[in-house]
């Protein structure tokens, strides 16, 4: 959100030291974003579906599309119906970011959550920007029950072994942001969700045979440490890009930290796992889902309304300044809104119609909605009991 915001926010962020750097890299949330969900699946599926049946394959996806599609239909309809209402006015709807047509096959595709298959370019993709990560994780959900056969011959490797996999599955895209340095738009999507994913998934794995009294050490130690390497990497990637004839974006590098910081925080109660462990940013956790969905929606719209005075285009005056930090609340409570009145209600209506069409055997995160993952079970490969994580 504040990649987004980085424009509107530059008076705030030039104040504090390196907040703008990392708001610049913001964009690599995504690949946080898609290491933390191969993570929290396989720890909820793996097991069940490396034996597959059809029940439970039915289950899974119906789960995974109870939690993301209700909010996703909404803002979807929301955005289209603002887009065909401001083009039928005569205004100019794409002042802000290209937008895909607002008809039939269009809205059907985005509806589906199909709308970035067999395509490259990520703007103009969808009629809310963030969108094309939700058809390329509906993707992923669907791949899964696969990817979850072809690591079950894995799940017995010891855990220094399978978190050397996971860095390992995603260092190209590492080695691609040393070499490179290409910027958020000229990553190829595959690549990202199969390396992201794939390396969480293998976290996981990891997380599951570590013996808890013996990795707990090195896992708070991580957790202090790992974040200071993350801006340390942002920062190396800046200033390269002062580098005489230098161009590209190398903030990607940082991504080979992600499978790593996401096992530690599931093994450890200190620091950053504390922290992260508090009410209100168990809560920002809930409805994050909701906060990316929508805040691109606000920025548009307003955008879109004060750049139609050709005088205010890509201009930051002083009264869209000094809103700019009350819009960025204005979004937590417009997505706590949509979490509470569409998200959780949709789910639990769709969830409800699988327990009729599928009575309930086992109870996954899907019940709940929840990515706490003290819920979760641990992996059956398990030597030691795994200790509540974060």
């Amino acid at each position: 959100m504040l990649f987004h915001f980085t424009n509107q926010l530059a008076p705030y962020l030039s104040a504090v030291p390196f907040a703008g750097q990392v708001a610049a890299a913001g964009w690599t949330g995504v690949e946080l974003f898609f290491v933390l969900s191969g993570f929290v699946i396989t720890r909820a599926y793996a097991e069940e579906l490396g034996r597959p049946r059809l029940r439970s394959l039915v289950r899974f996806v119906g789960g995974r599309f109870a939690r993301v599609w209700p909010a996703w239909a909404a803002v979807t309809l929301a955005m289209a119906g603002w887009l065909w209402a401001i083009r039928e006015a005569g205004w100019a709807a794409d002042l802000v970011n290209p937008h895909p047509a607002v008809d039939a096959p269009a809205l059907l595709g985005q509806l589906a959550m199909t709308h970035m298959w067999g395509r490259d370019e990520l703007a103009g993709a969808s009629y809310v920007l963030p969108g094309w990560s939700i058809s390329v994780e509906w993707a992923a959900y669907l791949a899964f029950p696969l990817l979850a056969l072809l690591l079950r011959p894995l799940r017995r490797l010891p855990a220094s072994v399978l978190l050397v996999l996971s860095v390992l599955a995603v260092s190209p895209l590492v080695v691609i942001a040393a070499v490179e340095g290409p910027y958020n738009s000229q990553l190829p999507w595959e690549l990202r969700i199969a390396c992201a994913f794939t390396a969480g998934a293998l976290a996981a794995l990891a997380v599951g045979r570590a013996r808890r009294a013996a990795w707990e050490p090195f896992a708070a130690g991580a957790v202090r440490v790992i974040p200071l390497l993350v801006l340390l990497g942002i920062l190396w990637a800046g200033w390269r890009r002062t580098m005489p004839g230098a161009g590209g974006d190398h903030v990607g590098v940082v991504v080979v930290l992600f499978p790593v910081l996401v096992a530690a925080l599931a093994l450890t109660e200190r620091g950053l796992a504390q922290a992260l462990s508090g009410r209100a940013l168990v809560f920002g956790g809930r409805i994050s889902y909701a906060v990316y969905l929508v805040h691109f929606v606000v920025l548009d719209v307003l955008l879109t309304v004060l750049w139609q005075d050709p005088a205010k285009h890509n201009v930051l005056g002083p009264g869209l300044a000094l809103a700019a930090p009350f819009l960025v609340l204005g979004c937590f409570g417009l997505a706590a809104g949509l979490h509470r009145y569409v998200e959780e209600p949709g789910r639990r209506l769709v969830v409800r119609g699988l327990d009729r069409l599928l009575p309930v055997e086992t109870v996954a995160d899907d019940r709940t909605g929840r990515l706490d993952l003290r819920t979760l079970p641990p992996l059956p490969a398990a030597r030691a009991t795994v200790g509540p994580t974060t």
